[in-house]
């Protein structure tokens, strides 16, 4: 019996993109560029990331579009399934300034 020519798959191979500098301000569409730098960085299609965690691949898109009627739990979803994480920090000047004083105004 003879073998037969192993199959090749048609898939598309993920180029990876450049991750945003997040040390600027934050935006919707950074966030979305460091989600697909991470995405694409790690080798994963859009189908492989939506099917893992059961969310629509247009979701998933519009996730790396940075649209910002997608609900903010998806986002999360997409974001701890890739390894990324946020960090709060605040604006206020007088947070700045005291750094190790926290008032009663910060926590809301």
């Amino acid at each position: 019996m003879s073998e037969l020519p192993a199959k090749k798959t048609l898939g598309r191979v993920v180029k990876r993109t450049e991750m945003p500098d997040l040390s600027k301000p934050f935006s919707p569409v950074r966030l979305a560029k460091a989600i697909t730098s991470k995405r694409t960085g790690m080798k994963l299609t859009l189908v492989d990331v939506s099917q893992a965690l059961n969310i629509s691949k247009p979701t998933l898109i519009k996730i790396e579009k940075g649209d910002v009627n997608v609900q903010f739990f998806n986002v999360l979803k997409v974001m701890e399934y890739l390894g990324l994480s946020f960090s709060l920090v605040s604006d206020d000047e007088s947070h700045h300034n005291n750094k190790d004083e926290v008032s009663d105004e910060q926590w809301y």
